[in-house]
Formats: structure tokens, C-alpha cells, sequence
């Protein structure tokens, strides 16, 4: 991991396998693609969870990990204040701060919004991470793994503050119900996405693309985080590794799913067509029973 820090909003790139020169920050700022030297700074933060260590403390007093002293030369370089840090940390062992690459953009154009033709996404920062908001419907596009960052975050606070009150558990839902079926097209790609129940049982209907992203429509990820903060994920069926809702990215897999879906929908229109039509008679069908009971009346 090589990273890079923008100067106008601190969001983190990781330009390892980076082969231009510079990269675009969704604020506007254009960052050179070039990792900064290391220093060696004296360890005063917890490598795993960024909190305050004590000379020579062995193990952290906040999450128990242990201490992490002697920085890696394959490590991360921290790119707020440059110092070396240890293989796999996740903060920096100098200053703290959070070792949190988001997307890189491969394109200055604007993204479409899946539901409004024609309309552009605006960047928008969401708790330090960038996302892309319809300045229409309000709905949000979270590009690669923040959406599971976003969650982990609400996940992180109910650890912390444990279930809401009773006052606020159970809130009603914000989130329009859909009233059909429709599958939205990914704005980077303009492929199909996976329509996916978070966690299984949440109600919460999101559009997924296994390759760049997820789309909510608006007060989707509010009604999410309140199912989390109410318990929701942990009482969830099993979803395989802990912390994630997504199946694998796995484009192939993910046009089957969405093609078998599509012909399940299309069946059950044939099939409701077909049992809303009755013949009273030959020759007079009847799309309704307000149609059924005006012929009655007649008789």
C-alpha cells in the first residue's frame, strides 16, 4: 500500500498499481501519483485502532492489540505526517490518523444517476468519504467497499453505545417503498445491478454492482443504519466473513442472478395478466372484477 493524501480534504489514495501521474480528488485537487519519503517518528498510537500508547506498553489499553514498535520497510508510509509504520497497520503509529484508501476515479466526467435520465451525480462527502448524491432524487452512489465502510462505522458506534434507546429503536421507515420492480443500470459501467435485501431480512432493497459500487435511493442508508444500530446485522443470518454484506464480485455471477430475476418478474406479470382476466361466456373476457360485477348487474 502506497498512499497519498489530498492537501484540500485529507481523503487517502493508494497509487501501488497507479500508472499515471496524478490522480483527481472528487474535492477538485489533482494529487501527484507519488508517495511521499518515509521518517522514522517515535510509536506514541496503536497501529490497529489508532489510540494513544504509553512508553514501553506492550499491548494497547483500548483494543488489546499488541503494540506494534519495530515499522517494516514494505510498510505504509503515512501520507499526513510521512512517518514509517508496520506492516498491515491500519493508523499510523506517529500521529493516528487512518489508513483508509477510498476509489481512485479513472474519469473526470460526471456519473448518471441510475434513476434520473439524464442527470449528473455531484461528489459529496459522507463522514470523510466521498460519494456521488442526485442532486433530483437524492439518491446516493457509494463506489467500491464504501458502502461496507459506511456500515462498519455505524457498526463500530453501536459497539461502542450499545443498542439505542427504546425511544428511538424501531423508527419508522424513511425510504419510499418501491412500487414495482426495476433494475437500475450501474453508473460507471451501465451494467445491470443485483437488487440485494440488506442483511437478508432489513427490507432495505439497495442496488448493487459486484465491480464498482452500490446505489441507494434517498434515506436508504438512513433506514440502514438504523437497522444496525438496532441489532440488525448481528441477529442477521450468517453472511460468511464478518463485517461484509456483499456477495464476491463476481460480474459473471451477478449477470446470471440478475437474468434468472428478470425472468421470474417477467413470469409472474404473464401470471397475474392471466388471473385477472376471466370469460363470462364465450367471446366476453373480463380484465376486473369491477367489469364482473357490471355484467352481473346487466343480467
Amino acid at each position: 500500500m502506497k498512499l497519498v493524501a489530498c492537501p484540500k480534504c485529507h481523503a487517502h489514495y493508494d497509487v501501488a498499481d497507479i500508472t499515471d501521474e496524478a490522480v483527481r480528488c472528487p474535492c477538485g485537487a489533482i494529487i501527484p501519483a507519488k508517495p511521499p519519503a518515509a521518517v522514522d517518528a517515535a510509536v506514541k498510537r496503536c497501529a490497529a485502532c489508532g489510540a494513544l500508547v504509553a512508553d514501553g506498553e506492550q499491548v494497547c489499553s483500548y483494543c488489546q492489540a499488541a503494540v506494534a514498535r519495530d515499522p517494516a520497510p514494505a510498510g505504509p508510509v503515512c501520507p499526513e505526517c510521512y512517518a514509517r509504520n508496520p506492516e498491515g497497520a491500519r493508523h499510523c503509529t506517529a500521529c493516528g490518523v487512518a489508513f483508509l484508501p477510498q476509489p481512485i476515479r479513472r474519469t473526470a466526467d460526471p456519473l448518471e444517476c441510475p434513476t434520473c435520465a439524464g442527470v449528473h451525480l455531484a461528489a459529496r462527502s459522507l463522514g470523510g468519504l466521498w460519494v456521488d448524491e442526485c442532486p433530483m432524487c437524492l439518491g446516493l452512489w457509494a463506489p467500491g467497499d464504501v458502502m461496507d465502510r459506511l456500515v462498519e462505522r455505524v457498526r463500530e458506534r453501536r459497539r461502542r453505545d450499545g443498542k439505542p434507546a427504546a425511544e428511538h429503536a424501531h423508527r419508522e421507515r424513511r425510504a419510499a417503498w418501491q412500487a414495482e420492480v426495476s433494475y437500475r443500470r450501474c453508473p460507471v459501467c451501465r451494467g445491470g445491478m443485483q437488487r440485494k435485501n440488506f442483511g437478508h431480512r432489513s427490507g432495505v432493497v439497495v442496488d448493487w454492482c459486484g465491480s464498482h459500487g452500490t446505489w441507494l435511493d434517498a434515506h436508504e442508508m438512513e433506514d440502514i443504519a438504523a437497522f444496525v444500530l438496532e441489532g440488525g446485522l448481528e441477529t442477521a443470518p450468517a453472511q460468511g466473513k464478518e463485517g461484509t454484506w456483499n456477495l464476491p464480485a463476481d460480474p459473471a455471477r451477478t449477470a446470471a442472478i440478475l437474468a434468472a430475476e428478470q425472468l421470474l418478474a417477467d413470469e409472474r406479470a404473464r401470471s397475474n395478466e392471466r388471473t385477472q382476466q376471466w370469460t363470462f361466456g364465450p367471446g366476453h373476457p373480463f380484465k376486473g372484477i369491477g367489469d364482473l360485477i357490471a355484467e352481473f348487474l346487466k343480467r
